[in-house]
């Protein structure tokens, strides 16, 4: 009676407790907790199942504010009670079991299966088959030992003397995640992009915490596991807060090779739940649209293009995730969806190049006017790009061209960029309505 005593007492501290949850890209947490254990003198055992189900039990920390506690040993026990399990634990013991009819049968337990058990009699020693789609009732006699209602921790504690031991408590867990949907209204004619972010945050560790103290890692930190993705997609579409509603705000921070985001306040977060909060304040940013035709291709690619820096008014390191592109019809006010990206991390004062599709009104053609070989390892060709700028306004195009081998490049009639040793750039600006062609011959030696 006193163990359980000591037992209920610590459950009721830890639900007094805050805790501390730490969520990191890849699908897990760490969780630190306050607990204050109240105990006898000696060595005793407490049961703990406050905790998530996919706590990884050969990462808990306990450490003790004061001294005079050692804990001896911990055993994880998950082995949870259900129907089959205490049947088969039963095997060897004597039940009672009740049919739909009515009919009582009591003996020892010789076996049971998905479909039935067998039982033999007490008082003729026959087996007797009984399909379990035809059971109403089994009496046993008690619980069999070493079950547990719920994923439980027990610790062999030796206290010095009775009384109460603060401890910090911590660990990892499996099953908690967060992302990052950024939601962007693009306003070409101004070169502005309204830029907010949502942070969307799903609990599937079996365990929920309340009034916790929220932090995000950033980054790709390694953690040597099983290569398991746990839980379902379960993704939230993000929204735009109103102009001057406030609301809690991530503080970010370098830490280690890392960025750490801490919510600004407390946060509960239940289990099975999604939750979105918001990662920074809307924010206006400077950018430009950019129009790519790869000579390998048939369409030109649309993109937005910016700077993550202070003066471009961001300047804040970007976590990776997707980005969805709104756009402002004026002649009804209303926010249509023009395209979607992912991005990677963003350290400040990088270059970022959202795709929204393809152009509509801009045509890029290739062609090979002329090729021909002057020896075995040498290969020359007249390249010809043909432009066609089909809307109303001046549009300019990089043109990507991808080369191979010991080449040259001569007679072009737009100047190029050597962007690497396999890839050239054009850039030309086309008036509206405009068509032009991009000339050149290139040599290739093997």
């Amino acid at each position: 009676m006193k163990n359980l005593m000591l037992i209920f007492i610590m459950l009721i501290v830890l639900s007094l407790f805050a805790n501390q949850v730490t969520v990191y890209n890849d699908n897990f947490a760490l969780v630190r907790t306050d607990l204050e254990l109240d105990l006898k003198k000696g060595i005793q055992d407490i049961f703990l199942d406050d905790i998530p189900s996919m706590i990884e039990a050969n990462s808990v920390i306990i450490k003790s504010k004061k001294k005079g506690l050692d804990l001896f040993s911990q055993n994880y026990e998950y082995d949870l009670a259900n129907t089959n399990k205490i049947l088969q634990k039963y095997i060897g013991k004597k039940i009672e079991i009740f049919t739909n009819t009515d009919d009582k049968f009591s003996g020892i337990l010789q076996f049971q299966d998905h479909e039935s058990l067998g039982i033999i009699e007490e008082s003729s020693e026959n087996l007797i088959l009984i399909k379990k789609s035809e059971l109403r009732n089994i009496d046993l006699e008690k619980l069999p030992e070493n079950f547990f209602l719920k994923p439980t921790l027990h610790w062999r504690i030796q206290a010095e003397k009775a009384g109460k031991y603060p401890i910090d408590f911590s660990y990892i867990c499996s099953g908690m995640r967060w992302e990052v949907t950024y939601n962007a209204v693009w306003d070409d004619v101004n070169e502005k992009l309204q830029l907010s972010s949502w942070v969307t945050l799903t609990n599937e560790t079996g365990k929920g915490f309340h009034d916790t103290k929220l932090k995000l890692i950033a980054g790709d930190v390694r953690k040597m596991r099983d290569d398991i993705y746990f839980g379902r997609d379960k993704k939230m579409e993000p929204f735009m807060f109103a102009e001057g509603v406030s609301a809690p705000e991530f503080e970010e921070k370098a830490f280690h090779d890392f960025h750490l985001y801490t919510l600004s306040e407390k946060v509960s977060i239940n289990n099975m739940q999604t939750k979105q909060l918001r990662l920074f304040p809307t924010t206006d940013v400077k950018a430009k649209s950019r129009y790519e035709y790869i000579t390998t291709s048939d369409k030109v690619i649309s993109m937005i293009e910016f700077t993550n820096s202070d003066k471009a008014g961001l300047g804040i390191p970007l976590p990776k995730g997707v980005v969805k592109i709104y756009k402002l019809d004026v002649e009804d006010e209303n926010l249509e969806f023009i395209g979607e990206d992912w991005v990677g991390h963003i350290p400040r004062e990088e270059k970022v190049i959202l795709t929204t599709g393809f152009a509509f009104d801009l045509i890029g053609e290739t062609e090979i006017l002329d090729q021909r070989k002057e020896g075995k390892k040498i290969h020359e060709k007249d390249m010809a790009v043909t432009l066609k700028n089909r809307s109303e306004d001046d549009k300019v195009i990089t043109v990507i061209h991808n080369l191979y081998g010991y080449w040259t490049i001569r007679n072009e009639n737009v100047d190029f960029v050597k962007k690497s040793a396999t890839k050239v750039e054009f850039v030309k600006e086309l008036k509206a309505g405009e068509t032009f062609t991009i000339n050149w011959t290139e040599r290739i030696e093997y």
